[in-house]
């Protein structure tokens, strides 16, 4: 169904909704929606985005780039609001304690139809790296952030351990009482892509290299630096003439970049990279030991 989308927004929305589940555990959902009338809706907003286009505008400066947290959740609100079976009953609700300190807020309450049932959801998109060879018996842990701010173990704790019990917690039944909501289901929906450090057999799975490795990729391919806002679904080779990827990061990095590898016979993407700084492991060692 992607391959048949061209609009970069309307792909995000698929994406946003069908795309793999970045971790597979207790209380993570699995959502996808491959329904006749999803595969219409993007049909229609792939011919006419206007729709999509302003949902995701609406109340933001015009030319300003979304945040990629704000920008996945305005995919959700925007599926949902048009979904036949589901009632975006809220958003964003801050739940705070007798002396109104914030204890967090419910990113989604839904209704469902069919079968009836009301569900907290709380979403994450995440990008994570992982660390080769890692000291660590949790899986999780291996993987940080390109910022080397975030990791993924600790993310996963706040939102099973904290996030999801908000919505049975006391604090929370006076504001979901005066809307008239009793959860009955919590779950944590995850999306993003896990990047393995590249090698040359590695096949087509996302992966990261450091900068002084570029030398190292397959010269089979186009290679396209990514904005930001780029970050979500597979891209398709662009009209604009390309330079080549050591003519895109002719200066020496300072922060990691995303990467698309293009297949230059067929236009799709192939396999997402991250590109590094030569010292980005040493330092996110660092991090992992603090």
């Amino acid at each position: 169904m992607l391959n048949s989308l061209r609009h970069p927004a309307v792909r995000d929305l698929y994406w946003a909704i069908n795309s793999p589940s970045l971790i597979n555990t207790t209380g993570v959902t699995h959502w996808q929606d491959h329904s006749d009338a999803f595969r219409q809706l993007l049909q229609q907003l792939d011919q006419q985005p206007a729709p999509l286009l302003d949902h995701l505008q609406q109340g933001h400066a015009a030319g300003r780039p979304l945040r990629l947290g704000l920008y996945f959740e305005r995919l959700w609100h925007f599926y949902l609001h048009q979904h036949p079976d589901y009632q975006l009953l809220a958003h964003n609700l801050q739940i705070r304690d007798a002396d109104q300190r914030t204890l967090g807020e419910l990113d989604l309450l839904i209704q469902r139809q069919h079968p009836p049932c009301t569900l907290h959801l709380e979403l994450a998109v995440k990008f994570y790296l992982a660390l080769p060879d890692p000291d660590t018996a949790n899986a999780l842990a291996r993987y940080i952030g390109p910022g080397l701010k975030d990791l993924l173990i600790r993310k996963y704790q706040h939102t099973c351990q904290h996030q999801l019990p908000l919505s049975s917690r006391q604090e929370a039944q006076p504001p979901l009482a005066h809307l008239n909501i009793q959860v009955d289901q919590a779950q944590a929906l995850f999306r993003g892509r896990l990047f393995q450090p590249w090698a040359e057999d590695s096949g087509l799975q996302p992966a990261w290299l450091a900068q002084h490795q570029l030398p190292r990729l397959p010269g089979d391919s186009i290679y396209l630096r990514l904005e930001r806002r780029q970050w979500f679904a597979e891209q398709l080779l662009p009209d604009a003439p390309l330079t080549s990827l050591s003519h895109q990061l002719d200066t020496l990095l300072e922060r990691p970049v995303q990467v698309a590898r293009i297949d230059p016979a067929t236009g799709q993407e192939r396999q997402r990279l991250f590109i590094v700084p030569d010292d980005w492991e040493a330092r996110a060692r660092q991090c992992l030991t603090h």
